[in-house]
């Protein structure tokens, strides 16, 4: 079997030989001046010294770069000083020396060195002969040359080549951990060009959009993998380009419609070490997902919680102003009488041949009984009353409104739409109460449309199982509904000019209309507001200008979830 030599042993006997072929040319060169001769002697006891020190030195130093650099320093001054304690100063034989060492250090691979140096040796040897130098008593002098070119050749292309070696092996150690960290991370990356084609992509890019390897998406344009998203694609390759001239890293965040991820993406620039030009893009992108969801989760938990809060002011307006409303009611109710009295009294004693006092008395009549009427609300808003809660088909009692409405359904020319899951679902609530809801309800939903080309009202009924946290719906004891609960829920929608966003946290206020002044009192919403959380039921509303309103009513089906104390 061959035997492996280690790097140690290798320096050493390289050097050995490189040693003895000096010492050759030192003690067999003829040399004119004795002090001189004993300087040659000296320097060969030196430089099989420091051999020896490299025989006793530890294996692992020989791949540390100081000691390689000291070697090569050590012996590129030695091997001058043999050649000149040689006695051929001024001779080619430097010059031959320097080529060496700057032929070693220009060659890539070490076995290009050594067909270099042999071709040279053979030319030089060539030359030598020629020249008549290698006949002679000095032939040996000049023909020991040839094998010491070689041998200096050897010595520090093996040297230059484990250098490379340590330093390939250290690059490609790096490349290894890199590649790992790369290959390893739970983000996607890729390197794409100015048209924004793949150069490079790790395993996670490749596994999430399903390719086999990474060869069957190099080519591939970053517009290739959002197939069916036009916008999104033209997005990327926009990205791409703007890092390209701006030079700049740029950040942004995309929704991959086909995988319904989120992702937070990094387009960084490559730059060229030379000419610090961009010359591809690094793109890493980031699953996100998770925390966009927990962000809109959030925004709905915070805009659900400004609607409680905005509810349970209303809630306590609605309280203050019921009672100093009873109180101002009472007050205003006993001038009216007198002034129904008066009115009373002048239509009795004044005659009827002036048509313009009849038509006074009935403006001023009628304008007392708007007034008792509004009154009458206030009460009705103000005071404390029993109901009684009862289960009863709902399909029924909206028919019943409807045929109520029947009137200004058909002056309006509204086209009804009855959408009951189930005609026989019921509810629990007080017949009366619900029943008034649902006529303000569908009285306002024809107002809405007066002026509408297209009018339609539709009433949907369904049966739903509450699954979403909202205003008196949770898992709170205080809640209406609690989550698993079954609601019934109603569903009356218009195609009306639609409630302005400014308008919509006001319309449950007493007293706030949008209808102009002797059209409506404010009252109609804010009752139906406060009769359904007297039946533990929900009222809600979603409308935008000029696309029609819905309003949501979410009714119990269980007469043992309403609390039936006077109110």
């Amino acid at each position: 079997m061959p035997t492996t030599y280690s790097r140690k042993q290798m320096i050493f006997l390289i050097r050995l030989v490189v040693i003895i072929t000096t010492a050759y040319f030192i003690i067999f060169t003829p040399s004119s001046n004795k002090q001189f001769e004993n300087f040659g002697y000296f320097f060969i006891a030196v430089y099989l010294f420091t051999n020896l020190i490299v025989a006793f030195m530890p294996k692992k130093i020989f791949y540390d770069p100081k000691i390689f650099y000291g070697l090569v320093l050590c012996d590129s001054i030695m091997l001058p000083a043999g050649i000149y304690f040689s006695g051929y100063v001024g001779s080619d034989l430097y010059l031959m020396y320097f080529f060496i060492v700057s032929l070693t250090t220009i060659s890539s691979r070490f076995k290009y060195l050594i067909i270099n140096a042999l071709i040279f040796s053979v030319i030089y040897g060539w030359l030598l002969y020629q020249k008549g130098f290698l006949s002679g008593p000095l032939a040996i002098s000049y023909s020991i040359r040839i094998p010491l070119i070689l041998i200096i050749t050897v010595f520090y292309g093996y040297l230059i080549t484990i250098r490379l070696k340590d330093k390939d092996k250290k690059i490609q150690e790096i490349q290894d951990r890199y590649e790992q960290i790369v290959q390893a991370t739970d983000v996607m990356m890729c390197i794409v060009d100015q048209d924004g084609k793949y150069l490079f992509t790790n395993q996670k890019f490749i596994e999430f959009y399903g390719f086999s390897d990474e060869k069957s998406l190099l080519g591939l344009t970053v517009s290739s993998i959002h197939n069916g998203d036009d916008e999104q694609a033209e997005k990327s390759l926009g990205d791409v380009k703007s890092v390209f001239q701006s030079n700049n890293t740029v950040q942004n965040e995309s929704f991959d419609k086909l995988h319904g991820i989120w992702f937070a993406n990094t387009l960084s620039p490559i730059r060229n070490p030379l000419t610090r030009a961009v010359s591809s893009v690094c793109i890493i992108s980031k699953d996100i997902t998770e925390r966009v969801e927990k962000e809109n989760k959030l925004n709905d938990t915070i805009e659900l919680l400004r609607k409680t809060r905005d509810q349970l002011i209303q809630k306590d307006k609605m309280s203050a102003l019921g009672r100093m409303a009873s109180g101002i009611a009472h007050e205003i109710r006993n001038p009216l009488e007198i002034i129904y009295m008066g009115i009373d009294y002048l239509d009795f004693n004044l005659t009827n041949d002036n048509p313009h006092i009849r038509k006074s008395i009935d403006k001023m009549l009628n304008a007392v009984n708007r007034a008792n009427n509004i009154i009458k609300n206030i009460l009705s808003f103000s005071k404390k009353s029993t109901y009684k809660i009862t289960g009863f088909p709902l399909c029924p009692l909206l028919d019943n409104v409807l045929s109520l409405a029947k009137h200004s359904i058909r002056k309006n020319n509204v086209k009804v739409i009855r959408e009951y899951d189930d005609k026989l679902i019921e509810v629990a609530a007080d017949f009366n109460m619900l029943e008034q809801v649902f006529l303000n309800l569908v009285n306002n939903a024809i107002y809405a449309m007066k002026d509408s080309n297209e009018k339609r009202l539709t009433i949907h009924v369904s049966k739903q199982t509450v699954s979403e946290i909202g205003y008196k719906s949770g898992y709170r004891q205080a809640d209406f509904f609690i989550i698993g609960d079954k609601m019934v829920v109603v569903e009356i929608s218009d195609t009306g000019k639609g409630i302005p966003a400014a308008d919509l946290p006001k319309i449950f206020e007493p007293f706030y209309t949008t209808k102009p002044t002797n059209e409506g009192t404010g009252l109609g919403l804010s009752l139906s507001h406060m009769i359904m959380d007297r039946l533990s039921g929900i009222i809600d509303v979603k409308s935008r200008e000029n696309q029609g309103t819905t309003f949501y009513i979410q009714l119990q089906t269980d007469r043992k979830k309403i609390n039936s104390n006077e109110v």
